[in-house]
């Protein structure tokens, strides 16, 4: 399993007041540093965001990726990160209508999405989108990876500020990362994805925040079918996931999980398919 090293530029330890009831005492921290990253694709800006200032190639390719404007690996031709001047910029042979697009992309915040993209990403799912995908896991593997992957949130536990994103083929986990926003580190483990050519279809998507709709549409939008998280989801992302066959599989921690959406991905619980 490939591990998104967090460089010590990252993080800080520091001292502060910790409080209890009748004493209160000196202790060492841990604290996340944020930093404002840009996105430029052909010379044009397109999103802002804060970000941890690592692993950002992944989370730019991963955010056009499931934007829907980078598409396919063979459309990449560069990327240029520098850190110190907060850019990513990435060369692509991207169709007219695609760039088009992109023109109207901005991301500002910890991770979140304006409202004009979040309402093109519903838009362009609730079009009759499916996931094409014959992906299943037994229970026994949701647990597993569910485990494994709350074991990997290392800097969760010291800060209890940042999120975790994973990406699986349903045996292993291939790749996590970590940021300061649950779209980024997602972002982060899609671009990985794309980068190195996995099939997202016979992918599992693990993240550590709970499933908006905001969320549950950037993962069908690469096509992902199943997605574990150690939270829940909404109603509206519950409705989402079972129209585009997303197998929704929340509260995955300590041996147990529940199944919110589409449960014929899981194995031999005699499920019926949607329409049959």
């Amino acid at each position: 399993m490939k591990q998104s090293g967090i460089p010590s530029g990252c993080v800080i330890r520091t001292q502060c007041l910790h409080i209890r009831p009748g004493s209160s005492s000196q202790e060492h921290v841990v604290l996340v540093h944020e930093t404002g990253i840009e996105l430029h694709l052909n010379s044009q800006r397109i999103m802002k965001t804060q970000c941890m200032a690592h692993d950002l190639e992944h989370m730019a390719l991963g955010f056009l990726v499931c934007e829907g404007i980078l598409q396919h690996r063979s459309e990449l031709q560069e990327v240029a990160v520098d850190t110190h001047a907060g850019v990513v910029k990435i060369s692509a042979q991207i169709p007219e209508h695609r760039l088009q697009a992109a023109s109207a992309v901005l991301r500002l915040a910890s991770g979140g999405s304006k409202t004009g993209v979040i309402d093109c990403m519903q838009q362009k799912v609730a079009e009759g989108f499916k996931i094409i995908s014959d992906a299943t896991l037994s229970a026994e593997a949701v647990i597993r990876l569910g485990n494994e992957f709350n074991h990997y949130q290392g800097l969760y536990r010291d800060t209890k500020f940042v999120h975790s994103a994973a990406l699986s083929d349903g045996s292993r986990i291939l790749y996590h990362a970590e940021d300061v926003g649950r779209h980024n580190a997602v972002d982060k483990v899609v671009g990985f994805g794309f980068l190195n050519e996995i099939d997202f279809a016979k992918s599992v998507l693990l993240c550590s925040g709970r499933f908006s709709l905001e969320m549950v549409s950037k993962a069908a939008r690469v096509g992902i079918p199943l997605y574990v998280s150690p939270a829940a989801p909404s109603v509206e992302a519950v409705a989402l996931a079972q129209r585009v066959g997303m197998c929704l599989i929340g509260r995955a921690r300590d041996d147990n999980a529940i199944v919110y959406a589409s449960p014929y991905r899981i194995q031999n619980l005699h499920y019926d398919h949607p329409g049959s």
